[in-house]
C-alpha cells in the first residue's frame, strides 16, 4: 500500500515567500526577461493612458464653462486617441505576460516531472500517482496565474492608481490627502485576508490531491469494482473527498469574495469625508468646478484599481503557496545516484560474459529488524538459466530490484563480472539487463513504438524482426494499422497472451547480455502460454537468465534453482537434487507453487 508523503507547510513565512519570489524569477522568468520588459512597457502605457483622463475632464469642463467651440474636435480626437491606444496597450500587455505565464507553467512542469521520473523506485512507490497529477496540473495553473495578476496588478492597476493620485495631490493636496487615508486600511485588510488565503489554498491543493488519488484508485481498479460490486463504496470514498474539499474551497471563496467589498467600504468612507469637505471649498470659492470634476473623476477612476489590487492579492497568496509545493517537489533528490565519475559497465554476451553474484546481501525496506532478505549468497555462470523459487514473501522480487539497483543493499556485495554494480553508473548497469515482467507494462502508444522502447531510434526492420522472434509478427499484422495501431491504455485493445509476446519484442530489441523473466507465463492460457514460452526460449538463447519462477513446472530444466524462505537462500539445487532432499522443494512440487509470489 503506497502511503502519501507529508505535506509541506501549510504557508511559507514571509522570508519564504520572498525567496519563492526570487527562485521564480531565477529559474524561469530570467530567460524571458525581454518578454516580461515589454509587458511592463506595454501595462505602463495603458496605466499613463488611464491616468491621463482627469486632465481631459478638466479641459472638457473648461471648454463647456467658456463655450469655446474650438477645442471641441480635438479634445474629442485626443479622447478616442488615449482610448484607443490604452486598448491596444491593454491587449498587448496582457498577451505578453500570459505568454510568458504559460512557459513558466510548462518549465515547471518540465523539471517536476524530471525530478519525479528520476527518483529511486522506494520514493516514486511512497507518491501516489493522483497526488503528483493533481500537483502537476493545479499547482502549476495557480502559480502561472498568481505571478500573472500580480504583474498585471503592478504594472497596469497599481501604476494607474498611483498616477490618479498623484494627480488628485497635483490638482488639490488637501483632497488628496484624504484620499490617501484609505490606503493603510485597505492594506491591513488585504494583508490580513492574504495569509489566511494563502493557508487556505495550501489546503485546498492538498485536498484536490487527496480526491485525485482516489478518483485513479478508482478507475485504475475498475475490473475489481465491477465484479465485487464496490460502486456505492468507491462512489462514497469520492463523495467524502469532494465534500472535504467542498469545505475548503468556500472558505477560500468567502475571503476572495471579502476583498471588493471591504475596498468598497473603505472607499466609500474617503468618497463621503472627500465630498464633505469638497463641498464646502466650493462653496466657499476655495476650488472651481473644473477643478473639483476632475478631482472626483480621478477618485472614481482610483476605486477600479484598487479594487483590482485587493482582488489579486489572495491570487498571489494561492499562487505563492502553489509556487512553493512545486519547488518542494522539484528539490527532491533520489538517494540511489552514480558515484563521482562512475565507469561505463561493460558485459559481453554468455558465454565470456554475464557472470551474477551475490555474496552475503542483505536488505531491508523499512524497518532494519523486518529483513527481506539477509545473507543472500547466489553464483549464476555466464549463459545459465537460474531459478528463484519459493513461497510468497520468500524475497524473489527483492533479488531482481537489488540487481537493478532500483535500491541499494545494506550488506554485502553484487557484482556482474565481478565489478560492484555499486560502482558503475546506473544507466549502463539497466543497459545490461533485460526485465520481463508478470504484468506487461504498454504505453498508449503504437506496437511500433513500445517495441522500439527496447532500442529508441531503431529502424522498423529490426523492430519487425524482434516480433517474429517473439512470435507476434503476426497477430501485429493482422491488427487495424498494423505495427502503427495503439494498444489502448495498458494495452487494453491487445489480449494478454499478445501484451506479453509485444514485451518479449522489446526485450529482443534491447539485446541485453542479462534477462530477468518475472514469470512471464503464469497468468496466461495454455495456448498463449505456449506461443509466449516458445518466444522466451528464443530469448534466453545466450543470455544469463533469472527466472522467478510461480510454477515449478517451468523450470525444472534450470541450471541451478534456489529456494528462498524468509529472506534467505534455504536449498539450491537442480530439480532432480532438490526433489531427491524432499525438503520445502519437493513440497512445494508436490502440492504446486501456482499462484506464489
Amino acid at each position: 500500500m503506497r502511503t502519501v508523503p507529508a505535506a509541506p507547510p501549510d504557508s511559507p513565512p514571509p522570508q519564504a515567500a520572498r525567496e519563492v519570489i526570487a527562485r521564480l524569477w531565477r529559474s524561469y522568468i530570467r530567460a524571458h526577461a525581454g518578454l516580461l520588459v515589454f509587458a511592463i512597457l506595454a501595462m505602463t502605457v495603458s496605466s499613463a493612458m488611464i491616468s491621463s483622463v482627469p486632465f481631459l475632464l478638466n479641459w472638457v469642463v473648461k471648454l463647456f464653462l467658456r463655450h469655446d467651440a474650438t477645442m471641441l474636435v480635438p479634445l474629442s480626437l485626443l479622447g478616442f486617441g488615449v482610448m484607443a491606444l490604452r486598448g491596444v496597450s491593454t491587449y498587448l500587455g496582457r498577451v505578453s505576460i500570459d505568454s510568458l505565464g504559460e512557459r513558466t507553467v510548462v518549465a515547471a512542469q518540465h523539471d517536476m516531472f524530471d525530478s519525479l521520473i528520476h527518483s529511486d523506485l522506494a520514493t516514486l512507490n511512497a507518491v501516489h500517482s493522483g497526488q503528483f497529477v493533481s500537483s502537476f496540473l493545479y499547482d502549476a495553473t495557480q502559480m502561472r496565474d498568481g505571478f500573472t495578476q500580480s504583474v498585471a496588478a503592478i504594472f497596469l492597476e497599481f501604476f494607474s492608481m498611483i498616477g490618479l493620485l498623484g494627480y488628485a495631490l497635483f490638482s488639490d493636496w488637501e483632497l488628496g490627502l484624504l484620499m490617501l487615508v484609505m490606503l493603510p486600511a485597505i492594506a491591513w485588510a488585504m494583508e490580513r485576508i492574504g495569509g489566511s488565503m494563502r493557508r487556505a489554498a495550501t489546503r485546498g491543493m492538498q485536498e484536490t490531491g487527496d480526491l485525485s488519488v482516489v478518483l485513479s484508485e478508482a478507475l485504475d481498479g475498475r475490473r475489481i469494482v465491477k465484479s465485487y460490486g464496490l460502486e456505492r463504496h468507491v462512489a462514497g470514498r469520492v463523495d467524502a473527498r469532494l465534500k472535504k474539499r467542498l469545505e475548503t474551497l468556500l472558505k477560500a471563496v468567502r475571503l476572495r469574495a471579502a476583498s471588493a467589498p471591504l475596498t468598497d467600504i473603505f472607499f466609500g468612507m474617503a468618497v463621503a469625508l472627500i465630498l464633505l469637505v469638497a463641498g464646502w471649498q466650493i462653496l466657499s470659492g476655495q476650488i472651481t468646478l473644473n477643478t473639483f470634476v476632475a478631482f472626483l473623476g480621478a477618485m472614481l477612476l482610483a476605486q477600479q484599481p484598487v479594487r483590482n489590487i485587493s482582488q489579486v492579492l489572495p491570487a498571489a497568496a494561492t499562487g505563492i503557496a502553489a509556487a512553493s509545493r512545486i519547488f518542494t517537489a522539484i528539490d527532491a533528490r533520489p538517494r540511489i545516484v552514480d558515484t563521482p565519475d562512475a565507469p561505463t559497465l561493460k558485459v559481453v554476451r554468455a558465454p565470456q560474459g554475464g557472470a551474477v553474484r551475490f555474496a552475503n546481501v542483505s536488505f531491508s525496506y523499512h524497518d532494519a529488524a523486518d529483513t527481506a532478505v539477509s545473507g543472500i549468497d547466489l553464483e549464476i555462470a555466464p549463459g545459465s538459466k537460474v531459478a528463484l523459487v519459493g513461497p510468497s514473501g520468500a524475497g524473489k522480487s527483492t533479488i531482481f530490484n537489488l540487481l537493478l539497483r532500483f535500491y541499494d543493499i545494506e550488506g554485502g556485495i553484487i557484482t556482474i563480472d565481478g565489478v560492484d554494480i555499486r560502482a558503475v553508473s546506473l544507466a549502463s548497469l539497466r543497459a545490461n539487463i533485460g526485465l520481463v515482467t508478470q504484468e506487461p507494462i504498454l504505453f498508449d502508444e503504437s506496437v511500433a513504438d513500445n517495441i522500439a522502447l527496447g532500442q529508441p531510434g531503431a529502424p522498423r526492420a529490426a523492430i519487425e524482426a524482434a516480433a517474429r522472434d517473439a512470435a507476434a509478427h503476426d497477430f501485429i499484422m493482422e491488427l487495424p494499422q498494423g505495427y502503427d495501431t495503439r494498444v489502448g491504455e495498458g494495452g487494453l485493445k491487445l489480449s494478454g497472451g499478445q501484451r506479453q509476446r509485444i514485451a518479449i519484442a522489446r526485450a529482443m530489441l534491447k539485446n541485453a547480455p542479462i534477462l530477468l523473466l518475472d514469470e512471464a507465463t503464469s497468468a496466461l492460457d495454455t495456448g498463449s502460454e505456449r506461443q509466449v514460452q516458445e518466444a522466451l526460449n528464443r530469448l534466453m538463447h545466450d543470455r544469463t537468465t533469472i527466472v522467478i519462477a510461480h510454477r515449478l513446472s517451468t523450470v525444472q530444466d534450470a541450471s541451478r534453482i534456489y529456494v528462498l524462505d524468509r529472506g534467505g537462500v534455504a536449498e539450491a539445487g537442480t530439480h532432480a537434487e532438490l526433489m531427491a532432499q524432499g525438503g520445502l522443494y519437493a513440497g512445494l512440487y508436490r502440492h504446486g507453487l501456482d499462484g506464489a509470489a
